[in-house]
């Protein structure tokens, strides 16, 4: 597979890694019926042999396919992109994935970032919204924490959480309660305040959770995480 290929050659390719099972579960995240399904492990395979071709990530884009966009965003050059070019691809997005991909590969890693964040934050659009809460979650959970932290004022954002976060549309409901997780996770001194934070809003997600799956609740993420996070700075 040469990474000159086309768009075409690309497209095609993509149709023929669709699955119906995929379509099907993305279908119930809002991803729409312009979809093949295609597992985002064959897309990040993909994007690493394509590299970086910002006139094909636009072209991919532009198709409104989202299997295509969500590859457009690992082989985008964000350097290329203008704050107003970036809002304009979030608008109309609905797909939950989509959204999270095109933040952590793009937004959170442009100089626009927290622009971007005072612009979507308080958004009535529910995507938009999530998009906003990724952008603090990219910091946050950012191997350069410590440094990137410092423009974090957590004080208020977890305020922010605990005032939004009961009554905010799904989509966005679940960014900010990873948020609210990750800080507790990633800032010791901030743990304490983040899980009683997560114990008055409660559970969000009424959903039973599958087995070997990972519960929601702030607290029982949260403590899961420090564990997982301890286990991995131990190795």
């Amino acid at each position: 597979m040469s990474s000159e290929m086309t768009f075409d050659e690309v497209f095609s390719l993509l149709e023929a890694w669709g699955t119906e099972a995929r379509r099907k579960t993305n279908a119930k995240k809002n991803a729409g019926d312009n979809q093949f399904g295609v597992a985002i492990g064959n897309l990040r395979v993909l994007a690493i042999k394509l590299k970086i071709n910002h006139i094909l990530a636009m072209e991919l884009w532009k198709s409104g396919n989202v299997d295509a966009r969500i590859l457009s965003t690992m082989i985008i050059d964000k350097d290329e992109l203008s704050a107003n070019e970036i809002m304009e691809m979030i608008d109309g997005l609905t797909y939950s994935v989509l959204v999270d991909e095109f933040v952590y590969n793009v937004i959170a890693k442009t100089i626009y970032a927290d622009e971007l964040y005072n612009e979507l934050v308080d958004s009535d659009d529910e995507c938009r919204g999530r998009a906003a809460w990724d952008i603090i979650i990219a910091k946050v959970i950012s191997e350069n924490t410590i440094d990137r932290a410092i423009d974090l004022d957590l004080d208020s954002i977890i305020k922010k959480i605990e005032n939004e976060m009961k009554d905010a549309p799904r989509c966005k409901q679940e960014s900010m309660n990873r948020c609210l997780c990750e800080i507790g996770i990633h800032f010791s001194e901030y743990t304490q305040k983040c899980i009683e934070v997560g114990e008055s809003l409660g559970k969000l997600d009424k959903r039973q959770v599958p087995k070997g799956g990972t519960s929601t609740y702030a607290p029982e993420w949260i403590t899961r995480g420090i564990k997982a996070l301890y286990k991995k700075n131990s190795k």
